[in-house]
């Protein structure tokens, strides 16, 4: 179980790198929300903006003490991927949401979005975008 999920503090660290991405797409949606892009186009764009940060951080630190045999434009390829996938389930969520509860603050609802995603991201990035060589 280990080999997939990693360890406990991996998983801290992971979870407090989605933490300041959190920070990068609520600040960016608002941002964009502010600029007076439309709710459904700034979303998406929030999203990919937090998911370059998260691949630095994730690269640099979170991972950073697994012995990585691919190298960082793979790796990038591989987290890009599987987070267009997180991608898919956070802005389904958000939209769903949206729809259901239109009277609720849309960076609420863009918060809300973002939990069942990182449950993805991370299961797939640990096990095969940041997989140790040999595992």
């Amino acid at each position: 179980m280990v080999a997939v999920f990693g360890t406990p503090r991996t998983f801290v660290k992971f979870c407090l790198t989605g933490l300041s991405g959190v920070v990068v797409n609520l600040g960016s949606f608002q941002i964009l929300l502010e600029l007076g892009v439309h709710k459904y186009l700034a979303s998406p764009i929030a999203i990919e903006i937090s998911v370059f940060s998260n691949f630095f951080i994730n690269n640099y630190w979170t991972f950073a003490d697994r012995d990585l045999s691919s190298r960082k434009r793979i790796r990038g390829l591989r987290f890009h991927i599987v987070s267009l996938l997180a991608l898919g389930v956070s802005y389904s969520t958000f939209i769903v949401l949206s729809e259901l509860l239109p009277q609720v603050n849309p960076v609420w609802l863009q918060g809300c979005g973002i939990a069942p995603g990182t449950l993805v991201n991370y299961f797939l990035n640990s096990y095969w975008t940041f997989r140790e060589e040999g595992r």
